[in-house]
Formats: structure tokens, sequence, C-alpha cells
């Protein structure tokens, strides 16, 4: 908490006055995230014009901003997921906001794959829908493992092997 507090420029009093708890600053600290988020993805997607361009752009974009940018460590992960995995289990509000980020993630994910492919052809809903839950799951598992050490080489091999799942499914 003296970290926090130091960082906002803000004394005990006046974080309390602002925020009822710890926790509901945390709620509010989701909340923006997903906002800065939000916006993040929809610039990767301005301008794109087919499927797999899309979703490579997307999946670029959250490992940016997974990575640490002042360099202290090569990953910082995403909010969603360091959340899920130390909180998601035991606090229930925190999970129905961590649900709020996975459709986030899942509706840009969906607008990507509903645009056609670069031979024209267009995925039905229920492909869209099955394979944007797919890539949100994967690339949460890309960022574990990039936070547990998986080494460069292997994070791109891990984030292509997407791409082509996400290509190569069939039209369901």
């Amino acid at each position: 908490m003296p970290e926090l507090l130091d960082a906002m420029g803000l004394g005990k009093a006046s974080f309390y006055n602002a925020f009822a708890s710890k926790h509901a600053a945390f709620l509010t600290v989701l909340d923006c995230y997903f906002s800065a988020v939000d916006h993040v993805l929809a610039r990767a997607l301005e301008g794109v014009k087919n499927r797999d361009e899309a979703a490579a752009c997307l999946l670029d974009a959250i490992l940016t901003v997974a990575r640490d940018p002042e360099g202290r460590t090569v990953w910082r992960g995403c909010l969603i997921g360091n959340t899920a995995l130390e909180m998601g289990a035991r606090d229930e509000t925190v999970r129905n906001r961590l649900n709020q980020g996975v459709r986030l993630l899942r509706r840009h994910f969906a607008k990507a794959l509903s645009l056609a492919d670069s031979d024209g052809r267009v995925l039905p809903d229920s492909a869209v829908s099955a394979l944007a839950l797919h890539a949100v799951a994967g690339i949460q598992g890309i960022l574990v493992l990039a936070k547990a050490g998986m080494l460069e080489e292997e994070l791109r091999a891990a984030k292509q092997t997407l791409l082509l799942t996400l290509k190569a499914s069939p039209l369901i």
C-alpha cells in the first residue's frame, strides 16, 4: 500500500476518500485496464482488410501490451490472466469483472475473424464465436508461458501455430 500511495501521490485519507477500499480501487484498475486494452485492440484493427491479417494484428497488439515497456522484466503479462491466476477462484466480484475482460477480447477477435479471408471466404457466426474463444484461450496461454520464461523463438512458434489453427479451421 505505501508504494501505491507514493506512486499516486496520495495519503491514506485521500485514497480512502476516493475509494471505499483497496478492493474497490482494484476493480477500478481493472476497468481502466479494460478500457486501455479496448482502445489498443480497436486501433490494431484499423485499416485491416482480411481475417488473417486482423488476427495477427490483434495477437501482436496483445503481446506488445504484455511486454514490460520499462525493461525491468521481459514480460509483465496480461492483467486479466494474472488476476485470474491470483484471485479468480476466490473472489466472485473479481471473477465477474474478469469475464467482462474476456468478453472484450472475444469481441475484438470475433470482429477480426468475421472479416473475409484473402480469398473472400467468410466464416459462419458459429465458427467465428468458437474461434474467438480459442484465440483468447491461446493468447492467454502464450502469455502465461512467456511469464514462465519460455524462449522468444518458442513464443513466436506458439503464436504462429495459433494463427495457423485460426486460419486452417474448417468452415463450421
